[in-house]
């Protein structure tokens, strides 16, 4: 398997940060080429050195705070640090502690508002032996707490994993590691693997079907990301040809519409599949990491990039048939080991595993906005220029925002319609209006009209 150990990359780097260091900041342009531009603030969740595998991502149904669940240090203390819904950080607690290795983490909100965490690897901290497997922990308010009764996977799973984790149309937990599929929380219902040599293995469920799909990449048969319905029943394999890297693919199913995707890159292109469906091109270029997050009313964001030119973000239309502007966000140098998310309430918080060319490693986060686009378009009238203002986000209109028009010495608020529009009719000479539109979780959206 051509996935380079967590140990081999980790040993190049200096010991340096734990818990108190989350919020190293570091400023970074985004680049050009076509993709908007904007500034883009980093900030440091764990590393440089003894930094975990795999963050565990979670939004809080009740808050809407994001837990960001991380791992460091030998033996290794887990973390949970939150987030508000507009990319502040709040607190950060410890989970616990006594690890043997910064492994993979993975979490999921409960069906009755509960969070649980899921850890690969092993520890005695606490218990009369060592528990090694997937371990499991849930929160009661802002205590986590070990479920030593739940454990499987036993050596199989090792603190070097990559895990995946779901939940079932039920609320059942589901969780992957290696190939391997486990259902609930109990000792037994292992799979025997669906694929052998999967470096990674993520899942998601269709929301509509309820079926559980697995994907990760594996150098079986000609090798590549490997993707399978598992739950309720098999499904269709497919072994899709992308890097053999485990950064490489992603997969996640659409909120409150139907459908799973997953996207992957080749080293040619970046492709988003629909597993049973069609596979469409998103860029092209030698780019060997992509990932696809779930947004809010059945979009998705899907990430992209490669060492040479950073990371690129774009996200769907509702039917999943449009996509908005790509920003380009450049990172601070350094190979992409990994890229997670978490987009379900609009913006999405992105997470880059980086190994810097300057030294360290570790993972660091920024906030993204969604990009709506603003359109003014002017007609004579008898009485003045009527312009009618347009709003959108990759062709769904967006109702009700409020645009702000300044044209001379005044300003007006308008409110789109449900069609996204709002229109003015404006007198006097040949001048030029600008209108700008803020709308919560979106970037601002500006246009310029010149009025004769």
């Amino acid at each position: 398997m051509n996935v380079p150990s967590r140990s081999t990359r980790r040993a190049w780097a200096a010991f340096g940060l734990g818990a108190a260091a989350v919020l190293t900041t570091l400023a970074a342009l985004t680049g050009t080429g076509g993709a908007a531009t904007a500034r883009t603030a980093w900030a440091r969740i764990d590393g440089p050195q003894q930094a975990g595998t795999q963050l565990g991502l979670v939004r809080a149904s009740s808050t809407g705070d994001l837990h960001v669940l991380w791992g460091q240090g030998a033996p290794a203390t887990l973390h949970d640090t939150l987030l508000s819904p507009s990319g502040a950080p709040k607190a950060t607690t410890t989970v616990a502690q006594g690890f043997d290795g910064v492994g993979g983490l993975a979490a999921v909100g409960m069906a009755d508002g509960s969070v649980r965490l899921f850890a690969a690897g092993g520890h005695s901290v606490g218990l009369p032996s060592a528990q090694s497997g997937i371990n499991t922990y849930a929160l009661s308010g802002s205590t986590w707490s070990l479920d030593a009764a739940s454990l499987w996977g036993g050596a199989v799973a090792s603190a070097s994993d990559y895990i995946g984790a779901t939940l079932t149309k039920d609320g059942q937990p589901v969780t992957a590691w290696k190939g391997f599929v486990h259902s609930g929380l109990g000792s037994g219902g292992v799979t025997p693997a669906y694929q052998a040599d999967m470096g990674t293995s993520w899942l998601a469920t269709d929301q509509a079907s309820g079926a559980v799909v697995l994907a990760g990449e594996t150098i079986a048969g000609k090798g590549g990301t490997f993707v399978q319905q598992v739950l309720p029943s098999t499904g269709p394999a497919v072994l899709l040809p992308s890097v053999l890297k485990e950064r490489s693919s992603g997969i996640a199913a659409r909120i409150g519409g139907a459908g799973t995707y997953v996207a992957y890159a080749d080293g040619k292109q970046v492709r988003l599949m629909r597993y049973g469906g069609p596979t469409r091109t998103l860029a092209r270029g030698g780019f060997d990491t992509a990932n696809v997050f779930s947004g809010p009313e059945g979009r998705l964001w899907i990430a992209w990039g490669d060492v040479n030119d950073g990371l690129f973000v774009t996200r769907s239309n509702r039917a999943v048939s449009r996509f908005e502007p790509v920003q380009r966000l450049r990172l601070a140098g350094g190979t992409i080991a990994l890229v997670q998310g978490e987009g379900s309430r609009g913006a999405l918080d992105l997470f880059a595993d980086l190994l810097l060319d300057k030294g360290g490693q570790g993972f660091w986060r920024t906030h993204v906005l969604a990009r709506d686009a603003l359109r003014a378009t002017v007609s004579r009238t008898r009485g003045g220029n009527k312009v009618t203002f347009t709003l959108g986000d990759a062709g769904d209109p967006l109702a009700g925002a409020i645009i702000v028009v300044a044209h001379g010495g005044d300003v007006q608020r308008l409110k789109t319609d449900g069609g996204g529009h709002a229109t003015a009719t404006f007198t006097g000479g040949a001048h030029t209006l600008s209108a700008h539109a803020d709308v919560a979780g979106y970037a601002t959206a500006s246009v310029r009209a010149h009025l004769g």
